[in-house]
């Protein structure tokens, strides 16, 4: 018997809740990521998937913690349902089993009340607006079923992807889908950015298509054309990438057994002070850092920074 719809509300729990990792082996959630194949390169930054069927997880490691990003996504679901924890503990389901996501200014939470397996397909932002033929701006902050967002000539990519029984068969979807598409798009071949660099990437691009406007628009029409453009100012876009190295950073002296000196790290990474970087940091995961490292090392709902950075 399917649960109650009020029965799962109420189990959501508080987006702050913390839950150990699991490792035990076989029974541990299956995560991984696989950079684009080479017909999706400089569109597709990777396919990421998580597995967490047959598992036992209590509701607070079923809770998911993403940073604010850029990137945009097209998410699919396999026997399970997601949704968006607010900072209440208010769970609005995704309401379709194929999501597509714009770029986020805040940090934000999922929460799933049973187990499945899930897969997002992330992408650059100028890439998804020419594959896809989005309004950047429409998708910010929002997750949209991506029928409404895109239409019925998509519906056959759609349930491809649902029907691909396997990581490899979901990657051929979306190559075999979207790569005649990306050929179409970019013209020239562009350069692919590696993980570290995606952000900046994309915010270096942005920046030198104002530096062309400027040629023949005013101040402040190039602010309105790049809002316009890409859902956000050319200001908030450096913001959100600035802490990108910085996770980068602290996993390398993690994996090194390094102590994380923030103030070091703070420097190293362009910020003016360690309180610079507290602040940033907690507009873009949600934590202070040292609180963000306990988090990344110990809880579950982490994985994604594990499996990402």
């Amino acid at each position: 018997m399917a649960p109650d719809s009020h029965d799962l509300f109420a189990r959501c729990p508080d987006p702050k809740a913390r839950a150990p990792r699991i490792c035990a082996g076989d029974k541990a959630p299956h995560d991984r990521l696989y950079l684009a194949p080479p017909a999706l390169q400089g569109a597709m930054l990777a396919l990421v998937r998580r597995d967490t069927s047959g598992l036992v997880l209590s509701d607070a490691q079923r809770l998911s913690h993403f940073p604010a990003s850029p990137v945009v996504t097209l998410s699919w679901y396999h026997g399970m349902e997601g949704g968006v924890v607010d900072a209440h503990g208010g769970w609005r389901p995704f309401g379709a089993r194929v999501v597509l996501s714009g770029s986020h200014s805040h940090p934000l939470v999922t929460w799933s009340p049973t187990g499945g397996r899930g897969y997002m397909a992330c992408f650059a932002p100028d890439a998804a607006q020419a594959l896809f033929g989005i309004e950047l701006a429409a998708l910010q902050d929002r997750f949209v079923p991506a029928h409404a967002a895109l239409g019925a000539d998509w519906q056959p990519f759609f349930e491809a992807l649902l029907d691909a029984p396997d990581d490899a068969a979901a990657m051929r979807v979306l190559e075999d889908q979207l790569g005649r598409r990306w050929r179409n798009a970019q013209g020239s071949a562009s350069g692919r950015p590696s993980l570290r660099q995606m952000g900046r990437h994309w915010v270096q691009r942005l920046a030198w298509q104002a530096h062309q406007w400027r040629d023949t628009h005013g101040t402040r029409q190039v602010e309105r054309r790049i809002k316009s453009f890409s859902g956000r100012s050319l200001r908030e876009w450096q913001s959100l990438v600035r802490t990108e190295g910085l996770f980068f950073a602290a996993r390398e002296r993690y994996e090194t057994g390094q102590p994380f000196d923030w103030a070091t790290l703070a420097l190293d990474e362009g910020f003016s002070d360690q309180a610079h970087l507290s602040r940033v940091t907690r507009q873009i995961c949600g934590f202070p850092p040292t609180e963000f490292a306990d988090r990344y090392v110990e809880d579950e709902s982490f994985w994604i920074y594990r499996l990402w950075v």
